[in-house]
Order: C-alpha cells, then structure tokens, then sequence
C-alpha cells in the first residue's frame, strides 16, 4: 500500500513510514517560536497575536510604540526586516530543496508540481509575488484553498507593496546560490519585495 504525503507531494511504502515522514521531517516542524514571533515578542508591553499578518502586527506595533522617523523606529525596522527573512527560509528554504520549491509552488499555485528543482526555478521564474505574503501563506501552514496573489508586471507588484505596506528589504545577496528567495526578489524604488 502506497500512501502519499500532500505538503510534500512523496510517496511512502507504509502509514508508518508517512507517519515517520510527519513526524521528523523538517517540513512539517514548526518552530516553538519563528523570528517573527520572537521579533514581535521581544516588546514587552506590547500585545503580539501571531494570527495577523506580519505587515498588520508591524503596524500595530509601531502605533503602540508612537514611532516616528528616527533611530528606535530604524532599528526596530531593521530587526523586522531580519526576522522577515529568518522566516522566509524557514518556510521556503534552499535552492537544492524540491521540498522547499514545491512549497513555494503551492504558495503560487504553479500545477502540476514539477517533478525537479530546475523545472520549479523555470516555473517561477517570472512570477511577480509579494514576500511578506508568502511568508504569511507559510505561517498558515500552505491555506489550501487561498493562494498568494501573483502580479502580472513589476509596475502592479509596487503598486500592492506601496498600498498595503507589505515592504521586504531585501539584505540577502543575489549570488547566495543557496535560497530560493533570490528567484523571486524585484527592485521597487531601492527596496526588493
């Protein structure tokens, strides 16, 4: 008896073989605390609820805070930025991980999903999506029935990252050959998103 494993799209010999699978495979680990929720957590004073989106928590948070352009604001930025992209790989991973990319194709609703990384990074490879979305899409553990939004052109990508604020700065290197991310990063006004 064959019984498949739908997150990761794998075929397994037995129940207790996908059971085995659920149970050590990274893919299905949550972490008791992504960077986000530690991001967000290390306010004290301020009420984190890890069911909103990332961009909506970062706007109450600021709110909270009566931040204004400066120096506590930047850094807080900055922080955000960085558990942004901690999440990022959590969810979406390496470059040489078919697991991560047919997570990331799901996300996207790229179907069929390619049966190797090569034809993934050709799937994808002209897609426009917002990051903070996906990584929102992640921290829901992959909504079945909702996939990320896609964008036709650059132009509609800025628009959607300008009206709702869902901005990722990108700090990783281009050449890092080893993160899915660099597949999808656009330019928007000196920010990558």
């Amino acid at each position: 008896m064959e019984v498949n494993c739908e997150t990761c799209d794998r075929s397994f010999g037995s129940k207790e073989a996908l059971e085995q699978h659920l149970r050590y495979s990274s893919a299905h680990q949550q972490a008791p605390e992504t960077p986000l929720d530690a991001f967000f957590r290390s306010f004290p004073t301020f009420s984190y609820d890890p069911s909103l989106p990332p961009a909506t928590s970062y706007a109450n948070l600021r709110k909270h805070k009566g931040w204004r352009p400066g120096d506590a604001s930047n850094d807080a930025w900055r922080r955000y930025q960085d558990a942004l992209e901690g999440e990022l790989r959590m969810w979406y991973g390496a470059e040489d991980d078919l697991t991560a990319w047919h997570a990331l194709c799901r996300a996207i609703g790229i179907e069929p999903l390619p049966r190797t990384c090569g034809q993934c990074e050709r799937a994808v490879r002209r897609t426009h999506v917002n990051i903070v979305d996906l990584i929102e899409w992640g921290r829901k553990r992959g909504d079945k029935e909702k996939r990320v939004q896609t964008f036709q052109t650059v132009a509609e990508l800025r628009e959607y990252c300008s009206r709702t604020g869902k901005i990722f700065s990108n700090t990783t290197d281009r050449k890092d050959s080893n993160v899915v991310l660099r597949h999808l990063l656009r330019k928007l006004l000196g920010e990558s998103s």
